[in-house]
């Protein structure tokens, strides 16, 4: 039947492929922002405070950040946080975080924007140590880092260098773990970097500073951001309010500010998003939603129209059928069979399809549909768990089939209401 009908046959074929491919790439998208990858494998329980404002008497306000005196006393006092964690980076002035490393035998140099982290920071992220352990409580104040096993192996030709030094701006860091690299493709997440050491030593960290700060100062400073785990995904909003009321009332209690205060918290996929902290996920996927419909469904709509014309010119094959006592059941399982068959060949060539498209040209598909994204944010390439998770490919597969058995489906059903003496007749 394939080789008699080759023109429908390639349509279907084509057009099944395409829209598996499309949506297929929709889906990693996705997977890449928000899935639990290799070291943020609790996405899904992951809060991320880093933006107060502050609002004077006319409503303009000004955004300030977290600050390490504050969490501490924050920590304390709440009975929800668990696990907390703070990270600096230099936000607004990368250049001059910008450090220059280089190994203490060789002439092997790079230029890498290391991430200041505590010591809390590592409950919250599974890394897996190659070599080595996180730096400790009682290391915060020491020169210690900790380096991923591309790092090591670019300075060092080896990940066993736990005891090394590596310079940081001239200043000596004896190297304390060696951690797999991170699976999260984009340098804008919460685990990102090659290299990490201790807030202390961050350019721009002041223990003295607590909330009011030089507004020079906030466009040149680091960006102070606190991280906590929820037990259960369900604890978030629990965990959100407790943390706005201690930290006004911190605020309150040191007369850092006689202003309005607003706090944000957001959960991990608000924040990957780019969305405010009190919106919903429904509405911040909805346009991954209209497109993945359209990938799928128009195609399926001009399948149905096929799959109609071909059910007219096949009236003649079911009316014999049902003379030899075929009942309509058997008629639409050999359609839904036949159609199955044409889906399963369009999706391994949309799956291929996918492969080609994603993989090698990952610098830019991964900023499709999200303006904050951007080439200079992708740290790697795409690895192979996210093109071959199984949730993604079983979640594709499952909407294209759907589709495709209903475009199969109508035209057939309607094919059936024709008596047998109609269907014999038609075309004789």
């Amino acid at each position: 039947m394939m080789k008699q009908q080759r023109l429908f046959t390639g349509i279907y074929i084509a057009g099944t492929a395409a829209s598996i491919a499309m949506a297929m790439t929709i889906f990693v998208i996705l997977y890449i922002k928000l899935g639990p990858l290799y070291p943020e494998e609790q996405r899904n329980r992951l809060l991320i405070f880093s933006e107060i404002i502050e609002r004077n008497e006319n409503g303009s306000g000004r955004i300030d950040y977290p600050k390490l005196k504050c969490i501490e006393q924050l920590k304390q006092e709440s009975k929800l946080l668990k696990k907390v964690g703070v990270r600096e980076e230099g936000l607004y002035s990368t250049l001059e975080h910008i450090c220059e490393i280089s190994s203490d035998n060789s002439t092997t140099t790079i230029f890498e924007l290391p991430a200041y982290v505590d010591c809390g920071y590592w409950q919250l992220f599974n890394f897996r140590f190659v070599q080595g352990r996180p730096f400790t409580k009682e290391e915060e104040h020491s020169p210690v880092a900790v380096i991923t096993a591309s790092l090591a192996k670019k300075l060092f030709a080896t990940t066993k260098v736990v005891g090394r030094h590596i310079y940081i701006d001239t200043d000596s860091y004896s190297i304390v773990g060696v951690v797999e690299d991170q699976r999260t493709c984009l340098t804008n997440t919460p685990s990102a970097g090659n290299i990490f050491v201790s807030i202390h030593h961050a350019r721009y960290f002041d223990e003295d500073k607590f909330y009011n700060i030089d507004a020079n100062e906030i466009i040149s400073g680091g960006h102070t951001c606190m991280y906590a785990l929820a037990e259960t995904a369900e604890q978030s909003d629990s965990i959100k309010k407790e943390v706005e009321e201690i930290y006004k009332r911190i605020l309150q209690q040191n007369g850092a500010t006689k202003n309005k205060i607003e706090i944000n918290i957001y959960e991990y996929w608000q924040k990957a998003m780019d969305v405010k902290h009190d919106s919903n996920l429904f509405t911040a996927i909805l346009e991954y939603i209209y497109l993945l419909l359209a990938f799928l469904l128009i195609p399926a709509l001009n399948l149905c129209g096929l799959i109609s014309t071909r059910m007219n010119s096949r009236l003649a094959e079911i009316g014999v059928r049902k003379a030899y006592g075929a009942t309509n059941r058997q008629i639409i399982t050999q359609v839904l069979y036949e159609n199955m068959l044409f889906t399963a060949i369009g999706a391994i060539i949309g799956f291929i399809l996918t492969y080609i498209i994603v993989y090698k040209n990952c610098d830019w598909i991964v900023t499709l549909l999200d303006e904050e994204i951007s080439n200079d944010t992708i740290a790697r390439g795409i690895t192979l768990e996210m093109l071959f998770n199984p949730t993604v490919i079983a979640s594709v597969l499952l909407l294209a089939l759907l589709l495709n058995i209903a475009s199969a489906l109508v035209p057939t059903l309607l094919a059936l209401k024709r008596n047998i003496i109609e269907s014999l007749y038609h075309k004789r």
